[in-house]
């Protein structure tokens, strides 16, 4: 008899996938990540958590902006949102974050909320589509993922429920070949206008490498050897532009003024307006210094030279 993973194999040939898909299958995956202790000695004081938690979600790592129920209100309720659809995924929207028992978090406990942040590993141990950035959220503090789970416990509840339509590649990548990321800090660096600092909010708050560093292969994974040189090819609305600091392609001529000017009023030192795909509208809120923490480290990066064309709209039907 033909093992699971054989079957799988010839049902993506004779689907069309081809051997690229197959090929998603080689790589191993699977593996368990237990549940965070979320202890004293890490997580440190817990006063203002919540408080923390809301200014993580709406307005750092801007959580809204695909858990939102409508899109154009990052602000809104966290009832679910977005459709991601591709021939790897098919069909996967962002969950419902409310405490909803039914259908959102309201049975989770926090250790299942954060461990899902930092891991991608759900309630029941599974992994969660990888459009949730993981892989960056691995380097947030216990403590920062902490406060995002009981600042999304404190929100009133929505019943919503989300449903997903995967594809035949997911479903066989997410048992053979995806697995949990492995959480890499339990600990943040101490909140200051410095590299260090913004080294943290950039990678693995507020996520600006996630959308600004380029992707590529079949998987689509982030190439870290141009971290935040843009993406040319992105298939997000915008092209997500270069912020190393080459001075022709990037943004090595802005001054530290030009950069919280650009995301305090959704313009660039050109006078572009920024796209809207961009939550500069929600990332305005964010307090002076940790924007210029941000700044002062994407100022370390390699200069990278890389042009980064704005995105042409589709021509109007005919």
């Amino acid at each position: 008899m033909p093992s699971t993973l054989a079957r799988i194999r010839r049902a993506l040939l004779a689907s069309g996938c081809g051997a690229a898909a197959v090929a998603m299958l080689a790589s191993c995956g699977g593996g368990h990540v237990p549940l965070p202790a979320l202890s004293a000695s890490i997580v440190g004081d817990t006063a203002g958590l919540v408080q923390r938690g809301e200014y993580i979600v709406r307005n750092v790592a801007v959580c809204g902006h695909c858990h939102a129920a409508d899109p154009r209100n990052a602000d809104g309720p966290l009832s679910g949102g977005v459709a991601f659809r591709n021939w790897r995924l098919g069909t996967i929207r962002a969950s419902n974050l409310t405490p909803d028992v039914e259908t959102g978090l309201g049975a989770w406990s926090e250790a299942e909320i954060v461990r899902a942040i930092r891991s991608g590993e759900d309630r029941e141990g599974h992994t969660l589509a990888p459009v949730m950035p993981y892989a960056w959220f691995r380097g947030m503090s216990e403590r920062d993922a902490l406060a995002i789970a009981r600042y999304l416990k404190s929100l009133p509840p929505v019943r919503n429920e989300v449903r997903n339509r995967p594809s035949l590649v997911y479903r066989a990548a997410r048992v053979f070949a995806l697995g949990p990321a492995r959480p890499t800090a339990a600990v943040a660096p101490r909140p200051a206008a410095d590299a260090e600092y913004g080294r943290y909010l950039a990678n693995h708050v507020s996520l600006c490498g996630d959308c600004h560093t380029p992707r590529g292969g079949l998987q689509q994974k982030a190439d870290l050897d141009r971290p935040f040189a843009g993406d040319a090819s992105s298939s997000l609305p915008a092209n997500p532009s270069n912020l190393t600091p080459d001075e022709e392609t990037g943004i090595g001529r802005w001054t530290e003024d030009d950069f919280l000017r650009a995301l305090r009023t959704g313009v660039n030192p050109r006078g572009d307006s920024i796209h809207p795909f961009m939550p500069w509208r929600e990332l305005r809120r964010m307090r002076d210094d940790d924007l210029r923490a941000i700044h002062r480290y994407l100022r370390t990066l390699p200069a990278i030279r890389n042009p980064v064309p704005e995105k042409q709209a589709p021509p109007p039907p005919s």
